[in-house]
């Protein structure tokens, strides 16, 4: 899975992480818009990782076609 966080932004009162991020997964073209709670990412690093791993939960929710 290959993606760039296109859009951040931290939210300090709710101490949550607001992204959009664009990439490649099996071949097929994603965009995910979305949030995450957790401490501010202090690096574009950091905020990749969080991103990456709130992807990785959202890719692993089923489908509505059940897949």
């Amino acid at each position: 899975m290959q993606f760039t966080v296109t859009w951040a932004r931290y939210s300090q009162q709710w101490q949550r992480l607001e992204f959009a991020a664009s990439g490649e997964r099996n071949g097929a073209r994603f965009t995910v818009v979305t949030h995450v709670k957790c401490r501010e990412p202090k690096t574009a690093e950091n905020t990749h990782l969080v991103a990456m791993m709130r992807i990785i939960e959202v890719f692993k929710l089923p489908s509505a076609s059940g897949r």
